[in-house]
């Protein structure tokens, strides 16, 4: 085994002589990582030496001892960031409501407006606070005073005549967390209308000017409700019985609902520096008080890397996105020791843009902080009206779990042939990484960054499942 090691640190000498050649320092930093890292899994002093022995005479003590600095500021960097993220959460909470309003006390400033609940009465009569209302005020304006009333799909009638939805249902979640072969397992029920797109991503995205953050016409509130005219015109038309048409509801299948309020700032009161009093959650718990969320999540290490692989070209490589994940990793960090905590971390900076802390456009590390944003969301709505879904478990246990939704979403029942037939569907877009697994370094680094998280997701759902012990 020595003699195996000693093979290895040679060859990995080659390397760094190589990059010394070209003072690379990001590749000297790297590689003597590495060799550091693997002298720390030997098993005893004696193989310990003997490859230190083989450094310290081939490239020299100075760079033996810059590798070694290097190691240690790494491993100072997580020890700080696990000191400071278990400060953050030393009291979570007891149950979700009380958890979230202690958290909101470390996010908000006195001055920040306090957060609430609002009902289809308050808009009526216009009793919306400010900071909820400039989120969507064109969704305040414009929307109806009652639904027609039998349907379990939010509908109206306006104009007299003109029949428009919106949608009972949103499939929510994060990108790479199996959101598309959800939707096309789920809206396979004979009862669910598919929208026009999968992801309009109105609430988040298309209803703003993306460089300037403003509201704009062409993404409007009624621009949105074409998505759902498929189900608006089955109910003008009646091709079904009045009964079959009563059943019927619609979907919203754009992941960035679950999370990306990326134009809080321009929208809150300048006293809210830390986060906003109100997210997209709370503008449509304020519209459509009973439709239900269903969110699947996926081991964030490893959604993280297969978002970065999916999106990017050659040029992405396990390593380059080791180089991503310790810049933006340091990034939060940073945050949390100048007296931030996960919310307030992820809303810093939040511009609009690529200037989210621990997000440097590349590897977007706030994503997959899931707490967080399942807490926005918990606060809005009641338990019951949402379900949190593992994409573990979506993928071998489907024809369990598709029949729980349904029952969720109070749909007719269907055959065990018919969910056995719709768990076969294939994904189309599922597309596999040809550049290789993560290294163990990186991903020993991202599943301490979003520990905490996991456990804290755990708690807010009650479901010990998030905390993929089974897959970290």
């Amino acid at each position: 085994m020595v003699q195996l090691r000693t093979i290895f640190a040679a060859l990995m000498l080659m390397v760094l002589v190589t990059a010394l050649a070209f003072y690379n320092t990001s590749a000297i930093n790297q590689i003597g990582t590495q060799l550091l890292t693997r002298l720390e899994k030997d098993e005893t002093n004696r193989e310990q030496s003997s490859i230190r022995t083989l450094l310290m005479k081939n490239v020299g003590e100075s760079v033996i001892n810059k590798a070694e600095n290097h190691q240690r500021q790494r491993q100072n960097s997580l020890s700080g960031f696990n000191q400071n993220a278990s400060r953050d959460i030393k009291d979570i909470q007891k149950n979700q409501q009380n958890g979230f309003a202690q958290l909101s006390q470390e996010a908000f400033p006195d001055k920040c407006p306090q957060r609430r609940n609002i009902t289809l009465e308050d808009i009526e009569k216009k009793h919306i606070p400010d900071d909820l209302y400039n989120l969507a005020p064109e969704v305040f304006d414009q929307f109806p005073k009652t639904f027609l009333e039998g349907y379990s799909n939010p509908c109206w009638v306006q104009g007299g005549e003109q029949i428009r939805c919106l949608p009972k249902l949103f499939l929510a979640g994060v990108a790479k967390c199996g959101t598309t072969d959800l939707y096309l397992k789920v809206a396979s029920h004979p009862h669910i209308i598919h929208a026009k797109e999968k992801e309009p991503s109105w609430w988040t995205r298309n209803r703003y000017d993306r460089k300037q953050g403003e509201h704009k016409p062409v993404g409007s509130f009624f621009g949105y409700l074409h998505e759902f005219d498929k189900l608006a015109n089955k109910m003008r038309n009646h091709q079904d019985t009045d009964a079959e048409v009563q059943k019927l509801i619609t979907v919203d299948g754009s992941p960035s609902t679950f999370w990306d309020n990326v134009f809080w700032r321009k929208y809150v009161s300048p006293e809210c520096t830390k986060g906003p009093t109100y997210v997209i959650a709370d503008v449509i718990r304020a519209i459509l008080p009973k439709t239900k969320i269903i969110a699947i999540f996926r081991n964030p290490t490893d959604r993280l890397y297969s978002d970065y692989m999916f999106t990017g070209g050659r040029a992405r490589t396990p390593q380059t996105f080791h180089e991503h994940v310790l810049k933006s990793t340091a990034s939060f960090d940073s945050c949390l020791e100048s007296g931030g905590n996960l919310r307030s971390c992820i809303y810093k900076n939040f511009n609009g843009q690529h200037g989210h802390v621990g997000h440097d456009h590349l590897v977007m590390l706030m994503k997959g902080l899931y707490s967080v944003h399942a807490r926005e969301w918990l606060y809005a709505f009641p338990r019951e009206q949402l379900m949190f879904i593992r994409f573990e478990d979506w993928y071998s246990k489907c024809k369990q779990i598709l029949p729980e939704i349904y029952s969720f979403l109070e749909l007719d029942s269907l055959m065990s042939t018919q969910i056995d037939k719709i768990c076969a569907k294939k994904n189309p877009t599922k597309k596999k990484n040809s550049k290789g697994p993560m290294l163990n370094a990186t991903r020993t680094i991202l599943n301490k960054f979003y520990q905490v998280s996991r456990q804290e997701l755990a708690q807010v759902t009650a479901d010990m499942n998030f905390l993929w012990d089974d897959w970290t």
